[in-house]
This record gives C-alpha cells, sequence and structure tokens, in this order.
C-alpha cells in the first residue's frame, strides 16, 4: 500500500468524488483558489470551477444552512470548516436540520452532507483552533 499525508488522500477522495457524480460541491472559507486552509482543496477549482468549490465568508452557520438547502435540491454538499471548533457555531444547522429534516419531512428529504475538518493534535493554534468535540459529530 502507498503511502501519503492525509491531506492528499483527503484531496484524491474529493476529486474521485466530484469526479464521479456532477452533484457534489465543497462549501466552506477559502476551499476555491487558496485551496483551503490546509490545502485540502488545493488545485481543484481549477478543475472543477468556482460553482462546485464554493469560498464562503466566516459564518460558518450560515454555509452549513446553505448546504442544508442545496442538499434539498438534491446537491451533495462538502461542508469544510476551517477547524471543528468554529463548527460548532453552525451545530444548530448540523443538528436540527441535516439530523431532522428526513424525519420532520415525512422521508420527502434527504440530506446527504458531508461535514469535515481539522481538530485536536498538530498544529497548536490557540484554544478555539485546537478543540476536538468529534464526538459530537458522530451521531
Amino acid at each position: 500500500m502507498a503511502e501519503t499525508l492525509l491531506f492528499n488522500a483527503l484531496r484524491e477522495a474529493i476529486d474521485e468524488e466530484m469526479e464521479r457524480d456532477p452533484h457534489v460541491l465543497v462549501i466552506g472559507e477559502d476551499v476555491g483558489h487558496y485551496g483551503g486552509s490546509y490545502k485540502v482543496t488545493k488545485d481543484l477549482h481549477k478543475k472543477y470551477g468556482d460553482l462546485r468549490l464554493l469560498d464562503t465568508p466566516i459564518a460558518e452557520n450560515s454555509f452549513t444552512g446553505m448546504a442544508v438547502g442545496a442538499a434539498m435540491t438534491g446537491l451533495r454538499p462538502i461542508v469544510e470548516g476551517m477547524n471543528m471548533g468554529f463548527l460548532l457555531l453552525a451545530f444548530n444547522q448540523i443538528s436540527n436540520n441535516m439530523g431532522m429534516l428526513r424525519y420532520t419531512s415525512g422521508g420527502n428529504y434527504t440530506i446527504p452532507v458531508v461535514v469535515r475538518g481539522p481538530g485536536g493534535g498538530g498544529r497548536q493554534l490557540g484554544a478555539e483552533h485546537s478543540q476536538r468535540p468529534v464526538a459530537y459529530f458522530h451521531a
């Protein structure tokens, strides 16, 4: 088995899914031209364009809500947070909308959204940047 760095494996997986399914898109801060905070989406905008790699302002709750709406229309968003601690700001969208819409709509909507972002070990970037709230996202 070939060895690779985690961010390269993530980029390859995202690229593979975007190539396989034109409904897959990435939403988050600096995911387009900049390539993401940790370069996971580097150069993907050259291949897929700005409409499938949506750069957003620093507004986690808002762009996660956009992902929920996009999923309701048949798209398959990948939400990339700058770090997992900041994604706690989007937890209302994640738990009350992503997590419940299938059931509260009587099965009319499925919400195929992937939420990802770095957290925990590695670079020590301060308290709010180093949280590891993984247990919140397991459900």
